[in-house]
């Protein structure tokens, strides 16, 4: 058979099947635009990072990085050139600051080089002067930064504060496109070396030195390197800040792609659903070809030709609606990563993205428009007619049941014992769904049956024998909605009970004061940038400041993971949160951490490095010393995990007695409020500190908690969305293909409200059978997600069961969907009753 011809018959069969074919075209595209738009936001959040990161290094594939803010000395500059084997080695500075203007602010990193780092020939740096101009210092910002804070013009001035200090830095030139290609949307603000020390208030010293060793030469330098760092330093790959970031997102990144998937499954049942319409119809095109003498391979290709133009189509649609829901939906970065890395705002798209979204929506087509595929290869021509007629006789296997539970068991076992791999129990916890659905339908069918003998009336003898009539729409239908509300209920308990868990820690970290005092901006929501301690006594000395005490914190590498350490001060009341303490007792891990040289690990960074309570560790500080194990927390609402130690300890490993905050304490009786106010006004208005009370630190936390959360929210109302407009459009089809049997009905004598009060039967049935079964295995599987959460990422989890979430999902989807399918049941019933005696 010829391409001609078999694009012939294609036109054919599209004119009987042209609604069919666009429902299941727009259900598969509602697929593959949730997982592009997915994979888009996930590759954007890692995409920009690595960008800005190559960006600076270029070719570079070494560095030798400081452990704390304070840098190492830049002499160190010409032993690392001295090493044989480097071919350039250039000085960084890089700094978390607040940049703000007429417009407003933005945490951005300060990026300091020389001419040396411009022969690396990263984009970002490449064509930038990074001298400074006629001896004046001055900065260069990226064109979307200097449009958000208003300053875009030569000399015009942006206010940089960080470290305590703040400075009124000239605009030399913006970085647009062209320059610096789609890193103009980076928040960096890049100025000289020298110019960037006197911003940070760091003379001669640099955060990092960037290596290019020679062709082959990279071991030795490596060697070499260690040797100089001695033990002081990290000797790492130009791509580190990459894989602490994937540790990092790691989470998001996960609960992302899993319920894009099952976004994508819906999207494929609400296809599969469309093109049972034309089921009847491609099978008895199947019998009248084979009768013809086609051969099975032929016919093959005949319905190749169908999967293929179907699949086309909807992934085209599904990429437009995918990048039109990545723009405006999924655009926004979790905020709480950019207080440890920088991010910019440019999307990513690779061809991954794209792969895997045309993928899936090609496999859900093969899979819906291919499932007569034993009737094709059959030696009889008859066979596909055989498989029409039999079909409402068929009946699920007992082996689907079977199967059914052993997904159910091995969800079961791994909720118990083996957490780690939660996204392999919530997809046997769908496959469990899936196949146990046949099984509950049956049920509610012959309940129904038993109960239409009991009352008088036709409805229910009816609506039992449509849908015996029809199982396999019907399951395909409830199937549909059990899936999107399963993951609607599973996602939503899981996020509410994460949040409430992040919600506590912000609560606890917050219980020990009631004024914070330090450097601005969201970079610094951890409380991590440090400054000089020079007006603790001037504001203990205000009127209404019981106690103003030191605290200290910080970010540090460790392995993979970028640790938050956070050191109190010894006399911080409380000390540790009780809510955070996972293992040890509450009242002995205080005494120790408050006398010194004990610390608090999160459970997971223990048993990443086999520890236990009591046991000795040597965290890589700059100064590295030995401490105890007092007890295991959670990760404190930070996914690569925490550390608690207190601050004079901190100072000890960190070489430096900079504080990362004043925490204030009003006297009795006096207004917090007030008393912010008295430490603003004493502070003045140029300092590079700010004030905040506690109450809004807390409120601050849970916004940003929220805003990192947000992005799943947002998947899961779109799976509901999805799911009623599917299983609406699914049962409404299905209604009016049967319109010349309700004109049969009809001439049998039943009125037009009796079959209207029948359809709406049935959908309700179906409707409620899919909903309820998704809603019951959504709440294993929210357990499940907790559980995960909790043991494997180390989140401070608040357990429970979403019984309400989990009820308005349910009645949202079985309620809207009915409310949309009585429009066309009720124009169907109105069908003539001479359709039945049409031929």
């Amino acid at each position: 058979m010829s391409l001609a011809n078999l694009l012939h018959l294609y036109r054919i069969r599209l004119r009987a099947r042209i609604v069919g074919e666009c429902f299941a075209l727009l259900g598969i595209a509602a697929g593959v635009a949730l997982l592009f738009a997915s994979q888009v936001a996930s590759e954007s959040l890692t995409g920009s990072l690595a960008q800005l990161s190559k960006g600076v290094v270029g070719d570079a594939s070494l560095q030798l990085l400081a452990r704390d803010t304070q840098g190492v000395p830049d002499s160190m500059l010409r032993e690392v050139r001295a090493i044989p084997g480097v071919r350039t080695a250039a000085p960084l500075l890089e700094a978390s600051a607040q940049a703000s203007g007429p417009r407003g602010g933005r945490s951005v990193t300060l990026i300091g080089g020389d001419s040396s780092l411009r022969t690396l020939r990263g984009a970002l740096v490449a064509h930038t002067e990074l001298e400074p101009f006629a001896g004046i210092g001055a900065v260069l910002l990226p064109t979307a930064l200097a449009h958000q804070i208003g300053v875009t013009h030569f000399g015009s001035e942006a206010t940089v504060k960080l470290y305590g200090r703040g400075a009124r830095a000239p605009l030399y030139e913006t970085l647009g496109p062209r320059k610096i290609g789609g890193l103009s949307a980076s928040p960096v603000v890049i100025a000289p070396l020298s110019y960037a020390q006197e911003l940070a208030g760091l003379p001669g010293r640099v955060s990092r030195i960037i290596v290019a060793p020679a062709l082959g030469r990279e071991a030795s330098v490596r060697r070499a390197l260690l040797t100089l760092a001695a033990g002081h330093l990290n000797v790492t790959s130009t791509s580190y800040d990459e894989e602490l970031f994937a540790k990092a997102a790691s989470a998001s990144n996960q609960s992302t792609a899993l319920f894009a998937v099952i976004s994508a499954l819906v999207g494929f049942l609400f296809a599969f659903n469309a093109t049972l319409l034309t089921l009847a119809q491609r099978r008895r095109l199947i019998v009248d070809l084979r009768r013809d003498g086609y051969s099975p391979g032929e016919v093959l290709r005949v319905l190749a030709l169908d999967a293929v133009v179907l699949g086309a189509g909807a992934c085209v649609l599904g990429l437009v609606l995918g990048e039109e829901l990545s723009v405006h939906l999924f655009h926004e970065n979790p905020g709480y990563l950019g207080s440890a890395f920088s991010l910019g705002s440019q999307r990513v798209v690779g061809w991954q993205a794209y792969a895997i979204a045309i993928a899936g929506g090609m496999l859900a087509a093969l899979l819906a428009v291919l499932s007569p595929i034993r009737q094709v290869r059959s030696r009889d021509p008859l066979a596909a007619l055989a498989a029409t007629q039999t079909a409402a006789r068929s009946r699920r296997p007992a082996w689907s049941a079977a199967v059914g539970v052993a997904c159910l068991a091995g969800a079961t076992a791994i909720l118990l014992a083996a957490p780690k791999l939660a996204i392999v129990g919530m997809v046997l916890l769908v496959c469990a769904l899936l196949a146990l659905l046949g099984v509950a339908l049956d049920g509610a069918v012959a309940a129904l049956a038993r109960a239409a003998r009991r009352v008088r009336g036709a409805v229910g003898h009816v609506a039992a024998m449509e849908l015996a009539a029809a199982r396999s729409r019907a399951v395909g239908v409830a199937a549909t909605g059990a899936v999107a509300v399963f993951g609607a209920v599973a996602i939503g308990g899981a996020h509410a009970d994460l949040l409430k868990g992040l919600q506590n820690s912000a609560r606890d970290e917050n219980a020990s004061t009631d004024v914070w005092v330090s450097p601005p901006g969201a970079y610094n929501l951890l409380r991590t940038a440090p400054f000089p301690v020079t007006a603790q006594a001037k504001l203990a000395a205000l009127p209404g400041v019981r106690s103003v005490a030191i605290y200290r914190g910080g970010l540090l590498d460790w392995g993979s993971r970028r640790v938050w350490v956070i050191a109190p001060p010894a006399g911080a009341q409380p000390l540790l949160a009780a809510s955070q303490i996972v293992e040890g007792n509450l009242a002995s891990a205080t005494r120790r951490v408050r006398e010194g040289g004990w610390v608090v690990l999160s459970q997971a960074l223990a048993t990443e490095h086999h520890l236990h309570i009591g046991d000795v560790v040597t965290i890589p500080s700059p100064n590295p010393a030995p401490l105890r194990v007092a007890a295991l927390s959670t990760n404190i609402g930070w996914a690569p995990g925490a550390i608690t130690m207190n601050a004079s300890d901190y100072a000890r490993l960190w070489g430096s007695s900079d504080a990362s905050a004043y925490n204030v304490r009003v006297a009795p009786g006096a207004s917090i409020a007030a008393v912010a106010r008295e430490i603003r006004a004493a502070l003045g208005a140029q300092s590079g500190l700010s004030v905040q009370t506690a109450t809004a630190h807390e409120a601050e936390q849970n916004a940003l908690s929220a805003q990192g959360l947000e992005r799943l929210t947002q998947i899961a109302t779109l799976i509901l969305a999805v799911a009623v407009l599917a299983m609406a459009a699914a049962i409404g089809s299905m209604v009016w293909q049967r319109r010349a049997r309700l004109a049969k009905l009809k001439l049998e004598g039943f009125a037009r409200r009796l079959l209207w009060r029948t359809i709406l039967t049935e959908s309700a049935l179906l409707l409620a059978v899919g909903c309820a079964a998704g809603a019951i295995l959504g709440l294993y599987g929210q357990q499940l997600l907790d559980r995960a959460l909790a043991n494997v990422i180390n989140f401070p989890v608040v357990h429970s069961v979403a019984l309400v979430p989990a009820l308005i999902s349910l009645l949202i989807v079985a309620g809207a969907a009915l409310a949309i399918v009585a429009i066309p049941g009720y124009l169907a019933t109105g069908v003539s009753p001479a359709v039945a005696l049409e031929d």
